[in-house]
């Protein structure tokens, strides 16, 4: 649909023009994360820890710093099923520390949250070395 218009009641809209104003959207969004995990720090490490409380779960989320596929977190970690990885993927997902987007092939990869990606280095490191 690249360069496409469509027209509705006189108001003629590009899909150029819409992917920009998403981007510019993204963009204004990732600023303000970026702003509340700073000035509430603190508050962000203990939301975090509250939903990492498992060492699979730290090991999932410390495995989804770089974007990786179901599978690739099943054979990592030894789960049967789908519905076993699911049982520690989801707490950390569902709580937006993990979050699920497809690649170029359309193929589902999991990585960091923008919340997670904020957090300074050295709290993420105890978070994900160690129980609260």
């Amino acid at each position: 649909m690249k360069g496409k218009s469509t027209k509705t009641d006189e108001l003629e809209v590009s899909s150029a023009q819409l992917q920009a104003e998403l981007i510019e959207i993204k963009e204004r969004v990732g600023a303000l994360e970026t702003i509340a995990s700073i000035s509430n720090k603190e508050v962000v490490e203990k939301f975090v820890r509250d939903h990492v409380t498992t060492d699979k779960a730290r090991q999932i989320l410390r495995e989804c710093e770089e974007p990786r596929t179901r599978e690739h977190l099943m054979s990592k970690f030894g789960f049967a099923s789908a519905q076993a990885l699911d049982h520690h993927l989801n707490p950390p997902r569902d709580a937006t520390l993990i979050r699920p987007h497809f690649d170029e092939n359309r193929k589902q990869r999991f990585e960091w949250s923008a919340l997670v990606r904020r957090l300074p280095k050295a709290t993420l490191k105890k978070i994900l070395e160690s129980p609260k």
